[in-house]
């Protein structure tokens, strides 16, 4: 697309592909500032409305000794960005998304047994199709990027997920949104091998996908250190790893690489620091020492670099089972738990605008971060709220909008309870098609918040109870219980009347 001398390129030069327009302010390099049109941008300010937010249901969660609070907002996420800009600026250390690459695909779900099949009914988890094409989809983007931007604090990062659909459009779009100079890397993820009908196509299999790293700012390092990964050496019939010399100095095993392109006073203060290795002809090795693990073994310790296809990150179906929701598109919680090690520290926030299972936040939970989840999907507040409630210690809060309305599981469900001690009752479902109940937690109103005092529901194949014993305050009358149910498709709330088997 770009050819001749940079001084036979005119200011501006057009380039028309597939109906997108990219104008070039000079000749384009790295450092340069692009801007990438298209029929249907719009370059209107966003300004927060704070009507756009209306919260019409919450509920709050709380398992064990929390230090760390989860937010998970139910509702079109461009409306709750705006809102969040206006509430809380630069607060969020680390942004996270995974969304939709522009496949022209409905994504479906089946959270009730963990398992996938998009030629069946399941519930839509959600729609990646877009009017007008990449035209569509980069009017969808646009505006969330920069409303994502102003909410990263003064040394935050965004993390963008993508595949080769929309990988270019994405990272012109990323440079002139962020800045071209607070490009960091394009990490590339090993997402499957290069099996079945992929590898026997008439092109090379497309086994990895991308994530864009952009900063708020240039040149300062992330937060919570570079990720590292460890390699175990095998061992020979003595129990010394093979290939390896042995420092008497440090009592330590070594392996040695060549020097380079290190200098000769590099290679100076090296050997003063015992990192220097001389072969018997004279030749200069690096020194590399290796860690003895808690097992005994010997292991390497590295950096890892922008391709990352290590077992640390290997995709779901590789994961332990328990891992999968059962949703298209779903991420492994190791790929997350890299990326928030190493860009935010305990006590950040972090946020993922497009939730989907759960797992940014989830992971976010587990590693003593705060988080805020944003989705407008069903299924992902669904999954994602059984999957928050199996942490040992989280708060949590779920905020839905007043575009979302709640929907009748079926009118004849029925809750009851019947007092069965001083402080416990037993809360039961029942009425027809109770079967299809995928979940159901007890709690009650305080101050327009349902508060959880108990929470069931299935995340893999298996059935939830109908019953359950619970012990209540003496504030708390029975009758003032509301049970929250939940199908695959609908969801409601019922309140609890006395069982006929009480006197």
């Amino acid at each position: 697309m770009w050819v001749g001398e940079r001084t036979t390129i005119p200011p501006y030069r057009a380039a028309a592909g597939d109906g997108i327009r990219i104008i070039i302010n000079r000749f384009m390099s790295i450092t340069d500032n692009s801007r990438l049109t298209w029929p249907g941008r719009s370059d209107r300010p966003i300004q927060a409305d704070p009507s756009m937010l209306v919260i019409a249901r919450c509920e709050h969660h709380r398992v064990g000794q929390p230090s760390t609070t989860t937010r998970l907002i139910h509702g079109d996420n461009l409306c709750v960005l705006q809102r969040l800009v206006a509430e809380r600026p630069k607060s969020v250390a680390c942004i996270y998304i995974d969304p939709p690459f522009g496949i022209g695909t409905v994504f479906r779900t089946s959270h009730a047994t963990g398992t996938r099949d998009t030629t069946t009914s399941d519930p839509i988890a959600y729609r990646d199709q877009w009017s007008g094409g990449i035209e569509g989809y980069l009017s969808f983007m646009h505006p969330r990027l920069i409303l994502l931007r102003e909410l990263l604090t003064s040394d935050g990062v965004i993390f963008v997920h993508c595949d080769w659909r929309a990988n270019a459009h994405l990272r012109i779009l990323m440079g002139e949104v962020f800045g071209p100079e607070n490009f960091r890397n394009e990490i590339l993820w090993r997402r499957a091998p290069n099996l079945g009908k992929q590898a026997a196509s008439n092109q090379l299999g497309r086994t990895f996908e991308s994530i864009l790293l952009f900063s708020r700012n240039p040149g300062k390092a992330l937060r919570g250190g570079h990720p590292e990964i460890t390699t175990p050496y095998p061992l020979t019939r003595a129990g010394h790893p093979k290939g390896c010399f042995f420092d008497e100095l440090r009592a330590c095993w070594y392996t040695t690489a060549p020097r380079g392109d290190y200098t000769d006073d590099s290679i100076a203060r090296l050997e003063a620091d015992g990192r220097i290795h001389r072969s018997a002809s004279g030749t200069v090795y690096i020194k590399y020492f290796l860690e003895q693990a808690a097992d005994g073994c010997w292991v390497k310790r590295q950096r890892v670099d922008t391709l990352w296809d290590d077992s640390a990150v290997r995709p779901l179906r590789h994961r332990p089972k328990s891992e999968d929701m059962g949703y298209d598109t779903q991420k492994p919680e190791g790929l997350l738990e890299r990326i928030v090690s190493w860009a935010t520290l305990p006590g950040d926030t972090v946020l993922d605008a497009f939730n989907g299972s759960g797992t940014t936040i989830t992971v976010a939970s587990k590693l003593g971060r705060n988080a805020i989840g944003i989705d407008v999907g069903d299924a992902s507040i669904s999954i994602t709220r059984r999957r928050l409630r199996e942490i040992p210690n989280v708060e949590f809060t779920i905020d839905a909008l007043h575009q979302v309305p709640e929907k009748a599981c079926n009118s004849e469900l029925q809750a009851t309870f019947k007092s069965i001690g001083e402080s416990t009752v037993q809360v039961d479902i029942s009425g027809p098609n109770v079967q299809d109940v995928t979940a159901w937690g007890v709690g009650c109103d305080v101050n327009g918040v349902w508060e959880c005092l108990w929470y069931s529901g299935i995340l893999r194949s298996s059935e939830v109870a109908k019953s359950v014993e619970l012990d209540i305050s003496s504030d708390i009358a029975p009758d003032r219980l509301i049970v929250h149910v939940e199908t695959q498709k609908n969801q409601t709330r019922l309140s609890v009347t006395p069982s006929p088997e009480m006197p």
